[in-house]
């Protein structure tokens, strides 16, 4: 007698290991379109909710010179447009060799188009609606993936308010990932559903995976990793589609990836090569096996956070993870040899699963595929550890989740017909934990004053994250003051032990402000406790500017390998500070020597200051005069320049006539004083020009002196 399955039950077996070769690829459309819209719906609920309090969140870290710095981003001009092509992300910051313009587009576009300008809210808007974008195509993905829109739902709930995508989706800067990710999903999607289309469809698809391709690449490098997923994805399914109805999506590619790869390399021609810092990545300092198998220890502290996101940092650099050092019976390099079993464990698993589970093999490789560009095993990076570098990697992470829930219920749904329930209920409970604890991290970006003291709790060895909370105290006002001299004293010590080449510059100059406030704290009540704190700010001073030495040392001679004359920047406002310094301490002559050599490597109003105020504290009104002079002939937009002027000249000079007889009472470029310190000025700014082979400011600074304001031409006649 023929045996029939009760109607409702599992099917007496596991099911078929291998599709059918004639079977096409899931498509998103196997189910009317009423129940994926619901499904998505609560799911982006849930994480709005999950991201309501993000908008708040405040230019912290990098963003500040992503946006307020960033002068590309104020106004759609062609000319805006030229230098978001051509220069790299940190455009006049520093050079760090990322080419990221379409990233930058869209700041441009938050800022001069909508009107955002540094109002955060518009910024934190576009975030989240890229997040919520890519929970859709995560979720068309699931799709794909398990041919189940249950676990589909799953995957994208899971991924989607996991608490350690908050650095993406909180911190501004992180829609480079965002924006990355989208392209990069968005890709793949187009790659499966164009090797089973047809006609027009199937040219409408490959369109989509170009421009996907495109947005990918020019947000993130490590956008780069589209083609290798599409062959992830034909060798996971070689069934679904031949070579033949393949070979087009990769073709599809060629364009925008050579677009890319010549723009940046016409970018990186004409810049000078910079350097990671050791405390950024102290990979760089280490040898080959140790940088790896300290590499190795980091993701394994990824696959930690993934399953336990309590302590979440900002910042992991020099100490938050100690290099490799071979000795097992320490908790860290023990660290080295689980996370080496797990990943190894897991490369096996993938291997079992080809035949046998495709999406377990897909997603395990996806894991180790999407973080293979951020994980310094086969290229040292400028950051040993950081979450956002999560934010692809956790789709195969949640998958694998989705995957091990599944075959739980099914195993146990023998015996207990309410398991698949249960194992759903488990789902919801895990994203509303998951959900809260993003809505409670989201506080953590508010400004640095709740960032600081967060990434201390969690990464407490991280000289960084000591030092960044040092410079938020001491913006909180005197009341905080001891609090931040303890933080520097604890950021000194984690660098204590490294040698010249290997440090910073920025913790001596945090270091030298806040000894030299503190000493101004006591100044009026105990002068010789206030000396000693000035002298404790000018040895940290000092030992920025020998760190600051050895650092350009190390990028000239790193450029002269690649045949290139590199001029550093430098840390300029630590010139600033070690003239305050001097100041302090009663040496004027060495304050004016500081702003005098600063100003020559670049001319920033702020050193005619400081140059002024020493001459001043020497008692020289004149030379005071002539450095602010100086200094409006170098920048004649400087009004703080021309405040300081004026207001010298009031104390100094105000019988004369070098204060204008109006309600503004601005200089008065008439009186003679004024005049001939101006002409002398313009004199001494054309011979800096010259000395800098700037042959054409020079000229049109005598010519605007001589024409402009009827300087004797006498005075210029030997330059």
């Amino acid at each position: 007698m023929k045996k029939t399955r009760a109607r409702g039950t599992a099917p007496p077996g596991p099911r078929p290991a291998v599709e059918s070769t004639t079977n096409p690829p899931p498509s998103i459309e196997t189910d009317t379109w009423r129940p994926h819209v619901l499904r998505i719906l609560a799911i982006w609920a849930l994480a709005v909710l999950a991201y309501s309090n993000s908008f708040r969140g405040g230019l912290v870290l990098d963003n500040s010179f992503a946006v307020a710095q960033d002068t590309r981003v104020r106004a759609l001009t062609s000319q805006n447009i030229h230098l978001i092509l051509t220069e790299e992300l940190w455009y006049n910051r520093s050079t760090t060799g990322l080419y990221r313009p379409l990233t930058t587009f869209s700041y441009l576009l938050n800022y001069a188009i909508l009107g955002n300008a540094s109002n955060t809210a518009g910024y934190h808007a576009v975030n989240l609606a890229l997040h919520l974008a890519n929970i859709l195509l995560v979720y068309c993905l699931g799709l794909l993936l398990f041919e189940n829109p249950l676990a589909a739902w799953a995957l994208a709930a899971l991924w989607g308010v996991h608490p350690l995508l908050t650095e993406s989706v909180t911190n501004i800067v992180g829609r480079a990932d965002l924006l990355a990710a989208f392209g990069v999903l968005a890709g793949l999607l187009c790659h499966a559903q164009a090797t089973r289309a047809h006609g027009r469809r199937r040219l409408a698809w490959l369109a989509g995976l170009l421009l996907s391709g495109a947005i990918a690449v020019f947000s993130k490098e490590s956008g780069a990793v589209l083609p290798g997923f599409m062959l992830l994805y034909d060798l996971s399914w070689p069934d679904r589609s031949s070579w033949k109805q393949r070979w087009p999506s990769y073709a599809a590619l060629v364009l925008p990836f050579a677009i890319f790869f010549n723009l940046r390399a016409a970018m990186q021609a004409h810049q000078f090569v910079g350097l990671v810092p050791f405390t950024d990545n102290p990979l760089m300092g280490a040898d080959f096996w140790t940088a790896r198998l300290t590499a190795v220890k980091v993701i394994g502290k990824y696959l930690w956070l993934f399953f336990w996101p309590h302590r979440l940092s900002a910042d992991y650099s020099y100490d938050a993870v100690p290099l490799f050092t071979w000795q097992p019976l320490r908790w860290e390099d023990a660290q080295v040899l689980v996370a080496l079993l797990v990943c190894l464990a897991a490369v096996g698993a993938a291997l079992w699963f080809y035949r046998r589970q495709k999406a377990a093999f897909f997603l395990i490789t996806f894991f180790f595929l999407s973080l293979a560009p951020t994980a310094n095993i086969a290229l040292i990076i400028g950051t040993i550890m950081a979450e956002r570098f999560l934010y692809l990697p956790a789709i195969g992470l949640a998958g694998c989740l989705v995957l091990s829930l599944t075959w739980v219920s099914r195993r146990i749904a023998g015996q207990w017909p309410g398991a698949p329930r249960a194992v759903a209920g488990l789902v919801i409970v895990i994203c509303t934990a998951s959900a809260v604890r993003t809505f409670v991290r989201n506080f953590d970006w508010y400004d640095e004053h709740t960032l600081g003291p967060a990434t201390v709790e969690a990464a407490p060895r991280s000289f960084k994250a000591r030092f960044l909370l040092a410079a938020s105290l001491l913006d909180s006002g005197p009341a905080q003051l001891d609090r931040a001299v303890q933080e520097t004293d604890r950021t000194l010590a984690i660098l204590n032990d490294l040698p010249d080449e290997k440090l910073t510059p920025k913790p001596y100059e945090v270091a030298g402000i806040c000894y030299r406030m503190k000493g101004d704290s006591l100044a009026a009540t105990n002068s010789s406790a206030a000396a000693g704190w000035y002298r404790k700010s000018l040895a940290a001073l000092l030992k920025g500017v020998r760190v600051e030495q050895a650092e350009n040392d190390q990028i000239r001679r790193l450029n002269e390998a690649y045949g290139k004359n590199a001029t550093p920047n430098g840390w300029m406002s630590l010139y600033a500070e070690l003239g305050r310094t001097y100041l302090r301490l009663g040496q004027p002559d060495a304050a004016i020597d500081v702003a005098r050599n600063a100003r020559a490597r670049r001319p920033d109003p702020e050193f005619s200051n400081e140059l002024s105020q020493a001459w001043q504290a020497k008692g020289d009104s004149g030379q005071a005069a002539m450095a602010l002079m100086e200094g409006l002939v170098l920048d004649p937009n400087a009004s703080q320049l021309a405040a300081a002027l004026a207001e010298l000249y009031r104390k100094t000079a105000a019988g004369s006539c070098a204060i204008a007889n109006s309600a503004a009472g601005g200089i008065n470029l008439q009186c003679p004083l004024v005049h001939d310190q101006f002409c002398s000025a313009s004199r001494n700014v054309s011979l800096f020009y010259q000395q800098r082979n700037q042959a054409a400011k020079a000229s049109a600074t005598v010519r605007s002196a001589i024409q402009d304001f009827g300087c004797p031409a006498q005075a210029f006649a030997a330059h």
